[in-house]
Protein backbone atom coordinates (compact mmCIF):
# COMPACT_ATOMS: atom_id res chain seq x y z
CA UNK A 1 0.00 0.00 0.00
CA UNK A 2 1.67 3.70 -1.07
CA UNK A 3 1.95 5.52 2.14
CA UNK A 4 2.42 9.06 2.04
CA UNK A 5 3.17 11.92 4.17
CA UNK A 6 3.53 15.71 5.17
CA UNK A 7 6.19 16.53 7.55
CA UNK A 8 6.25 20.34 8.31
CA UNK A 9 8.54 21.96 11.08
CA UNK A 10 6.99 24.02 13.96
CA UNK A 11 8.72 27.08 13.71
CA UNK A 12 6.09 28.94 12.04
CA UNK A 13 2.89 29.13 10.33
CA UNK A 14 2.57 27.65 7.33
CA UNK A 15 3.27 29.87 4.08
CA UNK A 16 2.15 28.97 0.46
CA UNK A 17 5.34 27.33 -0.14
CA UNK A 18 3.86 24.82 2.68
CA UNK A 19 0.49 24.77 1.19
CA UNK A 20 1.91 23.34 -2.24
CA UNK A 21 3.91 20.92 -0.75
CA UNK A 22 1.05 19.43 1.55
CA UNK A 23 -1.51 19.60 -1.50
CA UNK A 24 0.86 17.46 -3.42
CA UNK A 25 1.47 15.28 -1.78
CA UNK A 26 -2.00 14.89 -0.33
CA UNK A 27 -3.26 14.43 -4.05
CA UNK A 28 -0.46 11.92 -4.97
CA UNK A 29 -0.98 9.51 -1.80
CA UNK A 30 -5.04 9.90 -1.95
CA UNK A 31 -5.52 9.20 -6.14
CA UNK A 32 -2.87 6.14 -5.12
CA UNK A 33 -5.82 5.09 -2.94
CA UNK A 34 -2.95 5.28 0.05
CA UNK A 35 -2.38 6.23 3.18
CA UNK A 36 -1.48 9.80 4.38
CA UNK A 37 0.43 11.21 7.31
CA UNK A 38 1.39 14.21 8.93
CA UNK A 39 4.26 14.43 10.60
CA UNK A 40 5.31 17.58 13.01
CA UNK A 41 9.31 17.71 12.90
CA UNK A 42 10.09 19.36 15.85
CA UNK A 43 13.57 18.12 17.21
CA UNK A 44 15.42 21.71 16.63
CA UNK A 45 13.29 22.69 20.05
CA UNK A 46 14.82 26.52 19.83
CA UNK A 47 13.42 27.31 16.93
CA UNK A 48 10.16 24.69 16.81
CA UNK A 49 7.20 25.79 19.55
CA UNK A 50 4.22 23.86 20.26
CA UNK A 51 1.93 27.03 19.66
CA UNK A 52 3.14 26.40 16.53
CA UNK A 53 2.24 22.73 16.45
CA UNK A 54 -0.91 23.13 17.26
CA UNK A 55 -1.71 26.49 15.16
CA UNK A 56 -0.18 24.33 11.85
CA UNK A 57 -2.56 21.41 12.94
CA UNK A 58 -5.40 23.74 13.10
CA UNK A 59 -4.50 25.72 9.43
CA UNK A 60 -4.67 22.23 7.80
CA UNK A 61 -7.80 21.21 9.40
CA UNK A 62 -9.40 24.68 8.14
CA UNK A 63 -7.68 23.87 4.62
CA UNK A 64 -9.42 20.64 4.44
CA UNK A 65 -7.17 17.90 4.77
CA UNK A 66 -7.12 14.79 6.51
CA UNK A 67 -4.87 12.35 7.55
CA UNK A 68 -4.84 8.78 8.27
CA UNK A 69 -3.45 8.15 11.37
CA UNK A 70 -3.31 11.14 14.57
CA UNK A 71 0.00 13.61 14.06
CA UNK A 72 2.93 12.06 14.65
CA UNK A 73 5.42 13.89 16.96
CA UNK A 74 8.80 13.94 16.60
CA UNK A 75 9.72 15.36 19.17
CA UNK A 76 8.17 12.42 21.67
CA UNK A 77 9.85 9.63 19.75
CA UNK A 78 13.48 10.82 20.67
CA UNK A 79 14.73 7.18 21.55
CA UNK A 80 14.03 6.24 18.51
CA UNK A 81 16.95 8.70 17.18
CA UNK A 82 19.22 7.71 19.56
CA UNK A 83 18.93 3.84 18.61
CA UNK A 84 19.54 4.36 15.20
CA UNK A 85 22.39 6.34 15.80
CA UNK A 86 24.15 3.49 18.44
CA UNK A 87 23.63 1.69 15.77
CA UNK A 88 25.86 3.09 13.33
CA UNK A 89 28.15 4.01 16.06
CA UNK A 90 28.18 0.07 16.12
CA UNK A 91 29.11 -0.26 12.70
CA UNK A 92 31.73 2.19 12.05
CA UNK A 93 29.36 4.10 9.84
CA UNK A 94 29.05 7.28 12.38
CA UNK A 95 31.16 8.93 14.31
CA UNK A 96 32.36 11.25 17.33
CA UNK A 97 33.05 15.22 16.26
CA UNK A 98 34.46 18.20 18.23
CA UNK A 99 34.76 20.36 15.54
CA UNK A 100 32.79 23.65 15.77
CA UNK A 101 30.18 25.55 13.45
CA UNK A 102 32.89 27.98 12.36
CA UNK A 103 35.70 24.98 11.60
CA UNK A 104 33.35 23.16 9.40
CA UNK A 105 32.66 25.93 7.30
CA UNK A 106 36.44 26.51 6.84
CA UNK A 107 37.18 22.82 5.68
CA UNK A 108 35.66 19.35 6.23
CA UNK A 109 35.69 17.24 9.45
CA UNK A 110 38.24 14.52 9.63
CA UNK A 111 37.44 13.29 13.43
CA UNK A 112 36.86 10.05 12.43
CA UNK A 113 40.51 9.66 11.71
CA UNK A 114 41.45 10.58 14.79
CA UNK A 115 38.74 8.90 17.57
CA UNK A 116 41.44 8.75 19.73
CA UNK A 117 41.59 12.39 20.38
CA UNK A 118 38.25 13.30 20.85
CA UNK A 119 37.19 14.35 24.26
CA UNK A 120 33.95 13.20 25.02
CA UNK A 121 33.49 15.38 28.45
CA UNK A 122 33.21 18.34 26.00
CA UNK A 123 30.21 19.10 23.84
CA UNK A 124 30.36 16.89 20.84
CA UNK A 125 28.38 15.63 17.70
CA UNK A 126 28.25 12.68 16.11
CA UNK A 127 28.45 12.59 12.02
CA UNK A 128 27.36 10.25 9.78
CA UNK A 129 30.61 8.75 7.06
CA UNK A 130 29.27 8.63 3.98
CA UNK A 131 29.80 5.57 1.78
CA UNK A 132 32.55 6.07 -0.99
CA UNK A 133 29.69 3.48 -2.88
CA UNK A 134 26.98 6.47 -2.95
CA UNK A 135 25.25 6.19 -5.62
CA UNK A 136 25.90 8.75 -8.30
CA UNK A 137 22.11 9.68 -9.22
CA UNK A 138 18.72 8.34 -8.71
CA UNK A 139 15.67 8.48 -10.04
CA UNK A 140 12.90 11.09 -9.23
CA UNK A 141 9.02 10.30 -10.19
CA UNK A 142 8.64 14.11 -11.30
CA UNK A 143 12.01 15.41 -12.00
CA UNK A 144 13.35 12.38 -13.49
CA UNK A 145 17.24 11.39 -13.35
CA UNK A 146 18.53 13.34 -10.91
CA UNK A 147 22.77 13.36 -10.84
CA UNK A 148 24.10 13.62 -7.24
CA UNK A 149 25.88 17.35 -6.38
CA UNK A 150 26.33 17.01 -2.41
CA UNK A 151 29.81 16.77 -2.24
CA UNK A 152 30.74 16.74 1.74
CA UNK A 153 32.10 13.18 2.66
CA UNK A 154 30.06 13.37 6.02
CA UNK A 155 26.57 15.25 7.52
CA UNK A 156 25.67 15.85 11.27
CA UNK A 157 23.29 12.81 12.79
CA UNK A 158 23.23 14.66 16.48
CA UNK A 159 24.33 18.40 16.97
CA UNK A 160 26.87 19.31 19.72
CA UNK A 161 23.70 20.69 21.83
CA UNK A 162 22.01 17.15 21.64
CA UNK A 163 19.64 18.04 19.02
CA UNK A 164 18.61 15.40 16.49
CA UNK A 165 19.70 15.87 13.26
CA UNK A 166 16.83 16.57 10.28
CA UNK A 167 18.85 14.29 8.05
CA UNK A 168 18.50 11.57 10.40
CA UNK A 169 15.47 11.63 11.82
CA UNK A 170 13.31 11.96 8.46
CA UNK A 171 14.73 8.64 7.70
CA UNK A 172 14.39 7.09 10.39
CA UNK A 173 11.02 8.15 10.76
CA UNK A 174 9.76 7.13 7.19
CA UNK A 175 11.36 3.46 7.90
CA UNK A 176 9.19 3.22 11.47
CA UNK A 177 5.78 4.66 9.52
CA UNK A 178 6.08 2.68 6.94
CA UNK A 179 6.24 5.83 4.47
CA UNK A 180 6.60 4.13 0.76
CA UNK A 181 7.08 7.60 -1.18
CA UNK A 182 8.52 10.97 -0.03
CA UNK A 183 6.79 14.08 -1.86
CA UNK A 184 9.06 17.31 -1.08
CA UNK A 185 9.93 20.81 -2.01
CA UNK A 186 13.42 20.47 -4.62
CA UNK A 187 15.19 22.23 -1.92
CA UNK A 188 15.55 18.92 -0.57
CA UNK A 189 16.84 17.36 -3.61
CA UNK A 190 21.04 17.66 -3.22
CA UNK A 191 20.32 15.47 -0.36
CA UNK A 192 18.44 12.98 -1.32
CA UNK A 193 21.28 10.68 -2.27
CA UNK A 194 22.86 10.92 0.95
CA UNK A 195 19.35 10.09 2.87
CA UNK A 196 19.11 7.03 0.37
CA UNK A 197 22.49 5.64 1.76
CA UNK A 198 21.39 6.17 5.45
CA UNK A 199 18.26 3.79 4.90
CA UNK A 200 20.42 1.32 3.61
CA UNK A 201 22.65 2.22 6.59
CA UNK A 202 20.00 0.99 8.72
CA UNK A 203 19.43 -2.02 6.94
CA UNK A 204 16.53 -1.10 4.74
CA UNK A 205 16.21 -0.09 0.67
CA UNK A 206 15.66 2.95 0.31
CA UNK A 207 11.78 4.49 -0.94
CA UNK A 208 10.81 6.44 -3.60
CA UNK A 209 11.10 10.18 -4.15
CA UNK A 210 9.15 13.29 -5.75
CA UNK A 211 10.42 16.50 -5.68
CA UNK A 212 7.74 19.54 -6.37
CA UNK A 213 8.58 22.38 -7.58
CA UNK A 214 9.92 24.74 -5.29
CA UNK A 215 8.07 28.43 -4.93
CA UNK A 216 10.37 31.35 -4.74
CA UNK A 217 10.41 34.64 -3.02
CA UNK A 218 12.70 36.02 -5.55
CA UNK A 219 15.55 34.82 -7.48
CA UNK A 220 17.71 33.83 -4.37
CA UNK A 221 15.28 33.07 -1.65
CA UNK A 222 12.71 30.29 -1.35
CA UNK A 223 9.33 31.32 0.68
CA UNK A 224 10.28 29.73 4.12
CA UNK A 225 9.51 30.43 7.42
CA UNK A 226 13.26 31.39 7.79
CA UNK A 227 12.65 34.01 5.18
CA UNK A 228 9.68 35.67 6.91
CA UNK A 229 7.02 34.25 4.47
CA UNK A 230 3.65 35.93 4.99
CA UNK A 231 1.30 33.30 6.56
CA UNK A 232 -0.79 31.97 4.07
CA UNK A 233 -4.40 31.98 5.75
CA UNK A 234 -3.61 35.69 5.87
CA UNK A 235 -3.59 36.19 2.41
CA UNK A 236 -6.88 34.89 1.24
CA UNK A 237 -9.78 32.77 1.87
CA UNK A 238 -8.81 29.18 2.35
CA UNK A 239 -11.21 27.89 -0.66
CA UNK A 240 -9.06 30.90 -3.30
CA UNK A 241 -5.74 29.02 -2.04
CA UNK A 242 -6.66 25.72 -2.49
CA UNK A 243 -7.36 26.79 -6.22
CA UNK A 244 -3.97 28.93 -6.35
CA UNK A 245 -2.23 25.70 -5.02
CA UNK A 246 -3.55 23.81 -7.42
CA UNK A 247 -3.43 25.45 -10.61
CA UNK A 248 0.59 25.95 -9.47
CA UNK A 249 0.68 22.44 -9.39
CA UNK A 250 -1.24 22.32 -13.09
CA UNK A 251 -4.22 20.08 -11.83
CA UNK A 252 -7.51 20.60 -13.47
CA UNK A 253 -9.62 23.02 -12.04
CA UNK A 254 -12.39 23.41 -14.69
CA UNK A 255 -15.51 22.11 -12.57
CA UNK A 256 -14.09 23.18 -8.63
CA UNK A 257 -15.17 26.87 -7.59
CA UNK A 258 -14.01 28.57 -4.34
CA UNK A 259 -18.07 28.41 -3.49
CA UNK A 260 -17.35 24.59 -2.91
CA UNK A 261 -16.09 23.92 0.76
CA UNK A 262 -12.69 22.72 0.99
CA UNK A 263 -13.14 19.48 1.38
CA UNK A 264 -15.04 19.33 -1.58
CA UNK A 265 -12.16 21.21 -3.13
CA UNK A 266 -9.85 18.49 -2.37
CA UNK A 267 -11.59 15.51 -3.02
CA UNK A 268 -12.75 16.77 -6.98
CA UNK A 269 -8.91 17.74 -7.21
CA UNK A 270 -8.18 13.84 -6.20
CA UNK A 271 -10.98 12.74 -8.69
CA UNK A 272 -8.87 15.02 -11.48
CA UNK A 273 -5.24 14.49 -10.81
CA UNK A 274 -3.41 13.66 -13.88
CA UNK A 275 -0.23 12.84 -12.86
CA UNK A 276 1.66 13.64 -16.49
CA UNK A 277 -0.24 17.05 -16.24
CA UNK A 278 1.69 17.63 -12.88
CA UNK A 279 3.98 21.03 -12.97
CA UNK A 280 7.61 19.19 -13.36
CA UNK A 281 9.93 22.72 -12.65
CA UNK A 282 11.93 22.72 -10.34
CA UNK A 283 11.42 26.30 -9.29
CA UNK A 284 8.38 28.78 -9.39
CA UNK A 285 7.49 32.23 -9.01
CA UNK A 286 5.14 33.85 -7.60
CA UNK A 287 3.55 37.23 -9.64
Amino acid sequence: MYIGRFAPSPSGRLHFGSLVCALGSYLVARKRQGRFLLRIEDLDRPRCSDFFTKTIIKELEILGFDYDDKPYIQSLHQDNYFDAIDLLLKNKQAYYCNCTRAKLKEKECNCNLHQETIDLNKPYSIRYQIPSTLESFFIDELQGKVENTFTKSSITLKRADNIIAYNLACVVDDILQGVTQVVRGCDLIDITTTQRALYKSLGHEPISYLHLPLIMADSEHKLSKQNHATPVLDTDTPENLLLKALKVLKVNCENIHPQMSCQKILQTAVDNFNFDSLNRKNRIFLD
